[in-house]
């Protein structure tokens, strides 16, 4: 699943380590990958505002809805 929320793009697939992480671009270039289980990882942390923050949360609701 890839969606464009606040001028971020998320994207969660399910085969990628053991579906847990969800990669964030800016422009189609990857800013880091956060965790749904311990947080933001690899690069994640300095870009994590509220805006992002805000995007994540709307993300991860709609990943919920799917049951993903």
């Amino acid at each position: 699943m890839r969606r464009k929320i606040k001028g971020y793009i998320f994207q969660f697939t399910r085969s990628d380590h053991d579906g847990r992480h969800i990669h964030v671009f800016v422009d189609d270039t990857e800013i880091g990958v956060f965790d749904r289980v311990d947080g933001p990882m690899r690069g994640l942390e300095s870009h994590l505002g509220k805006k992002l923050r805000e995007a994540l949360d709307e993300f991860i609701a709609l990943l919920d809805e799917r049951s993903l």
